[in-house]
């Protein structure tokens, strides 16, 4: 199967540096190992090029193509000989104009990768979906355009807005156990090093942006919480963000008087990640709004115990206290009544680690979700699977 990959997002992503955090890389490397012909169109605002990316002895072409961009859309012109290369076309986000011209124009050949769902916290995106469904929604439902989508709060969302849940598949997201996992230099972060030593307290981890949405200040006072109960337990956090709410980040660390117990660093290269997840136990992810969550995925792949909250990545990977929790964010100590009961129990706690690690390993590696998405394709082309 010829198939193109198409991400619409006027950002630049460059994938001679590192492509891991590019989903669209890890999917398209999974397609060609298992023998089909993938490649790739992503925007530029610099000069058009094409990139090669070796995969065994075959190779992925990426297409650095140039597009209007409008209120976070990117329409590329003058592709249909490019697109006509192709038996299916994967695009990103219903909301998406170019997403919508390919389902009208090439129903038979069109697939939607869909991950955003309704929350109130989503402001923009709610506005922005408003006016497009009032101009282009219609056409999705009379073309019957197949969506594949992150979660099931995702499927809900299109659900709401009438598409046949029958059109709609919950696929996930997957990780590239390779790209993670290659490392051959030391790394020098004073972190890394700590975090790696500590070998006889708890350890708790945080990775991302500090930003309200990822709701770091209710983190924070999870965390205050933990240490009346186990006073020599420590929080690593990695993340920066604007200076605003950092500052008030910075605030609540000395209010509650966290400072000894708490080693933070803005940033650690993507490639040194896996052994500090490996050295953590438990990875919190407090946040208001997820699609999905790589960061749920990279820590329950390396064995930590996962507490969250009801989100995109935790509906579809977490089962609730069979290989991670998920908690409303509505009272601190719950959170740490559940980190310090679980501390207690090692022998519990490892279960939920080796849990976690399976469930990755087994169903969200994009080597196994590749043949998730191929036989989605086949439908939309309306062949029988092989």
């Amino acid at each position: 199967m010829k198939i193109l990959i198409v991400r619409c997002y006027p950002t630049y992503m460059s994938v001679s540096k590192s492509t891991y955090n590019i989903q669209e890389v890890g999917l398209a490397k999974a397609f060609t190992r298992a023998g089909h012909k993938c490649d790739i169109i992503l925007w530029t605002e610099k000069e058009e090029e094409t990139v090669e990316i070796p995969v065994d002895k075959r190779k992925i072409i990426v297409y650095y193509k140039k597009g209007l961009s409008i209120l976070n859309n990117v329409i590329f012109l003058n592709q249909k000989q490019l697109l006509a290369q192709y038996d299916i076309i994967h695009v990103n986000e219903y909301n998406q104009i170019q997403a919508w011209y390919y389902a009208q124009t090439m129903p038979r050949k069109t697939v939607i990768y869909h991950g955003s769902y309704y929350s109130p916290f989503n402001k923009r995106f709610n506005m922005m979906c408003r006016v497009f469904d009032s101009l282009f929604l219609r056409s999705y439902l009379k073309k019957g355009t197949h969506f594949l989508v992150k979660s099931h709060l995702a499927k809900k969302f299109l659900c709401d807005k009438g598409i046949k849940p029958e059109n709609i598949k919950v696929v996930g997201v997957g990780i590239d156990v390779d790209a993670l996992t290659n490392v051959t230099e030391a790394c020098t972060s004073a972190l890394y090093h700590s975090i790696s030593n500590d070998i006889s307290r708890l350890k708790m981890l945080y990775i991302g942006r500090i930003e309200p949405r990822r709701n770091v200040l209710f983190l924070l006072e999870v965390f205050a919480r933990v240490l009346k109960r186990k006073p020599d337990a420590r929080l690593y956090m990695i993340g920066t963000g604007e200076a605003k709410y950092m500052g008030e980040v910075k605030k609540k660390i000395r209010t509650l008087r966290l400072e000894q117990n708490l080693c933070w660093e803005e940033r650690i290269e993507q490639r040194f990640l896996s052994d500090i997840y490996k050295a953590a136990d438990v990875f919190l992810l407090t946040t208001e709004y997820e699609i999905f969550g790589m960061v749920l995925l990279e820590a329950m792949y390396y064995h930590c115990v996962v507490m969250t909250t009801h989100n995109g990545g935790a509906g579809v990977l977490i089962q609730d206290g069979e290989n991670g929790f998920v908690l409303d964010m509505d009272n601190a100590n719950r959170w740490a009544e559940r980190i310090s009961e679980i501390s207690k129990d090692t022998d519990r706690m490892q279960m939920i680690k080796d849990a976690a690690h399976k469930t990755i390993a087994d169903h969200f590696t994009w080597d196994h979700l590749a043949g998730v998405f191929v036989a989605e394709y086949r439908k939309v082309m309306g062949e029988e699977a092989p």
